[in-house]
């Protein structure tokens, strides 16, 4: 229910809109959002049609020529060493019959993963994310193929593709080839209209006719990294609408824990040259605008002055706040710069020519690479499963500075108004601890875990769908850890006087308070935490 790619809109409801592909059409993480989630249709540039067919054309005088082509008259991977039995053959239609049937072999061989099948959001985008790697005019495939994938995402049909079988390199060959194998009609379940039925069924109920793969469409179909980066630009279109959230959660939390003000003055950011940072700080003071909650060092050295060598020193807040407290802009700093890179990182990956081999009919070359590689995707996601690591961590040290009364400043414990008779936040704080711990754990780093395989050809690879999924899964902890942020800071800034907040404060209040009253007794809080989550998926907050 609470799965981030899933709440969907129905098709009746989606504009009449449409997301465009081709050469001169730049993917962006908003499509992937508007084709995986508000399910809007995708159309082919008409500039598309004429590359792909010069491309296919080029490729096909290429084949004629007999000359072995990785994957098209030759075995794949290791086995590139073995040709086509028929590439000497003067028989054109048996040395076609071989070459397009090799096609379909690949298609249905590797059409082997195995888990729970991802969502239909992220199979939808990897069907986007393939048809404009196609549609570039490098891939020498017939155009019939990037009409067939847009055909059936626009009848609504969903392949079921497994969450295992990629290692990312040769790209994501065996979920993309689940997608290619429901193309072609194979024995593969879809999801159509609200129904799971074999592919075949659901092509003929869409009136549309099975994918026959032609001299290297197969290769191409599952050849590349849009399995993984469909992941990832889902994963990181959330991110990116979350980070302010957070952001603003961290603000209400300081606010409520008055803040010594000292700390976050433009100066002390300036001085350390760091763009994030200071941008961070800038974000935080914009937020406490108008605030009467934030503590001044000047006045509390004059309490201290006032209260030393007396029995009351412990009542005045110390002159300097605990880290969590007070370097958010230096720790958060880095998280953004990250994020901005990275969010460019998958946005050109959404965009790239993926596949092998590149056909470049303009210098009459066929090249054999490596774009299939997923690295930037690795590490796009493996740098911000660390950040959100650092982030968890982050934010229930500052939870514990609400939570326990040697560190809350006169709050109530567990900011419940009588906690010798009621639990308030303290078992919220037990969930934010194994939000944290889940998401710490997360941020390993996948590139450490390499494993080489197929007879050592893939002796490198990038695990990028691997770290896609544990990204997509941080993600998702950050959302309930910011909701959880979200619901303490309200509590505490009303125990302080809600009327002293900033203006930015009491707005968020406003809205949360609406879904979910104050928390004066013990009762059931799993619906209101997940009502907070929606809240930040619709954007309002």
């Amino acid at each position: 229910m609470f799965d981030m790619d899933e709440k969907v809109r129905t098709t009746s409801s989606v504009k009449k809109a449409a997301v465009t592909i081709g050469p001169k059409c730049k993917l962006t993480l908003l499509d992937a959002k508007k084709v995986g989630i508000e399910l809007l249709p995708v159309h082919l540039d008409e500039n598309a049609y004429a590359e792909m067919k010069r491309s296919h054309a080029f490729l096909k005088t290429y084949i004629n020529k007999r000359v072995p082509i990785y994957g098209i008259n030759t075995q794949f991977g290791d086995q590139v060493n073995l040709l086509d039995g028929n590439l000497k053959n003067h028989d054109s239609s048996l040395y076609y019959d071989s070459i397009n049937n090799r096609q379909t072999n690949l298609i249905k061989s590797h059409a082997c993963g195995m888990g729970d099948a991802v969502s239909a959001a992220i199979v939808r985008v990897a069907i986007l994310l393939r048809a404009q790697c196609l549609s570039q005019g490098y891939s020498g495939v017939s155009p019939n193929v990037v009409e067939s994938m847009l055909a059936s995402l626009n009848a609504g049909i969903v392949p079921l593709v497994p969450k295992y079988g990629s290692i990312g390199a040769s790209g994501d060959l065996i979920p993309l080839a689940t997608i290619a194998a429901a193309l072609i009609g194979d024995n593969i379940n879809v999801q159509y209209q609200g129904t799971i039925m074999p592919a075949a069924h659901a092509l003929k109920l869409a009136g549309l006719k099975p994918l026959k793969p032609e001299m290297r469409d197969g290769l191409a179909m599952i050849n590349g990294t849009s399995f993984m980066t469909a992941i990832a630009s889902i994963s990181f279109c959330h991110l990116n609408r979350l980070f302010k959230q957070m952001l603003a959660s961290i603000a209400m939390m300081l606010e409520s824990a008055m803040v010594i003000s000292s700390a976050y003055d433009p100066l002390v950011h300036q001085l350390k040259r760091q763009k994030g940072q200071i941008e961070i700080n800038n974000f935080l003071l914009a937020f406490w605008k108008g605030s009467r909650l934030l503590s001044d060092l000047d006045d509390l050295r004059t309490q201290h002055g006032q209260t030393f060598n007396t029995s009351n020193q412990h009542s005045t807040k110390p002159v300097q706040d605990y880290y969590s407290i007070r370097s958010v802009a230096q720790g958060f700093g880095p998280f953004q710069e990250n994020l901005t890179r990275a969010t460019a990182w998958v946005e050109n990956e959404m965009n790239s020519v993926n596949d092998n081999p590149i056909i470049n009919v303009s210098d009459e070359k066929i090249y054999h690479g490596a774009n299939f590689m997923g690295y930037y995707i690795t590490d796009a996601c493996d740098i911000l499963k660390m950040n959100i690591g650092q982030a968890s961590t982050w934010l229930h040290a500052l939870l514990a500075n609400l939570v326990h009364p040697r560190k809350n400043h006169h709050l109530p414990a567990n900011l419940v108004e009588h906690p010798e008779k009621y639990n308030g936040f303290r078992p919220i704080q037990l969930l934010a601890a194994a939000l944290a711990v889940q998401n710490r754990k997360l941020a390993q780093s996948h590139q450490s875990f390499n494993l080489p395989t197929e007879g050592d050809n893939q002796d490198v690879n990038s695990l990028g769908t691997h770290a896609a999924l544990d990204f997509r899964e941080s993600v998702e902890n950050l959302e309930r850890l910011t909701a959880i942020m979200l619901l303490a800071s309200v509590q505490a800034l009303e125990l302080r006087g809600i009327e002293k907040a900033s203006p930015s404060a009491q707005n968020i209040y406003q809205t949360i308070r609406k879904q979910s009253p104050a928390v004066a007794n013990c009762r059931v809080m799993q619906h209101e935490l997940n009502t907070i989550v929606s809240l930040l998926r619709a954007e309002e907050i």
